[in-house]
C-alpha cells in the first residue's frame, strides 16, 4: 500500500496543491470556506486550463497503481513458482480432472479413462479415480429414510391395533388414487429405492 500511496501523495502535494492553492475562485464567489477548501478542486474556476493538471494526475495515479500492482503480482507469482519448485513432488501436483466422458456400453468409465491415458500418456500415467455425482444418491438415501420412517410408523400403528391394517392412498399427496396396505406399500417403495 505504501508503494502506491506515498508516491501519489508526494506528487499530489507537488503538483495539485500549488495548482489549487494559487487560485482565488472561492474568495470571488463570496461563499463560506476554510483554508483547507483552497486545496481542493473547487478553488479552480469553471473552464480553466488548470483542470488539465487534475486530468493528467488522474491518469498518472491510475498508471502508477496498475504498474505497482503488476510488479507485486509478478513478485508473488515468482515466489509461488520458487516454492513449488523447491517442494517435494506430490501426486496432487499432477492431478488432471476429466469430465463428461461419453458412456460406452462395452467399458466402464474407469476403464475408458485408464485406456485413454495408457495409450496417449504411457510414461506419465500413474492411476485414476472415478468420482461420481452423489447428488442423486443423496436424494435416494433421503427418500429411503423418509419411507423407512413411514414404515416404522405404520408398523407401530398396526401393533397397537391389530384388528385394522393401516392403508394409504398412492395418488397425489396421498389424497387421490387407490387405497393400498400402508406397510406393504412402504416396504415395496424401500425395495424399489434400494434397487435404484
Amino acid at each position: 500500500r505504501l508503494k502506491i500511496f506515498v508516491p501519489i501523495t508526494i506528487l499530489a502535494f507537488l503538483v495539485l496543491v500549488p495548482v489549487n492553492w494559487t487560485n482565488d475562485t472561492l474568495e470571488g464567489l463570496k461563499v463560506e470556506h476554510s483554508d483547507i477548501d483552497k486545496l481542493s478542486i473547487s478553488n479552480i474556476p469553471f473552464g480553466s486550463k488548470r483542470f488539465i493538471a487534475h486530468l493528467t494526475m488522474a491518469y498518472v495515479f491510475t498508471f502508477w497503481t496498475c504498474y505497482v500492482l503488476l510488479r507485486e503480482y509478478e513478485i508473488v507469482a515468482t515466489m509461488r513458482l520458487r516454492f513449488l519448485a523447491s517442494e517435494k513432488r506430490r501426486p496432487d501436483q499432477f492431478t488432471v480432472l476429466v469430465r463428461n466422458i461419453p458412456p460406452d456400453p462395452d467399458e466402464s468409465i474407469g476403464e475408458l479413462a485408464e485406456h485413454f491415458f495408457l495409450v496417449n500418456h504411457p510414461d506419465h500415467y500413474l492411476t485414476h479415480q472415478v468420482v461420481y455425482n452423489a447428488n442423486k444418491l443423496a436424494k435416494l438415501v433421503k427418500e429411503k429414510k423418509k419411507m423407512q420412517n413411514w414404515l416404522d410408523y405404520y408398523q407401530l400403528k398396526y401393533e397397537r391395533n391389530t384388528s385394522k391394517r393401516p392403508t394409504v392412498k398412492t395418488g397425489f399427496l396421498g389424497c387421490f388414487g387407490s387405497k393400498v396396505d400402508a406397510v406393504e406399500h412402504c416396504a415395496s417403495e424401500i425395495e424399489r429405492i434400494e434397487k435404484e
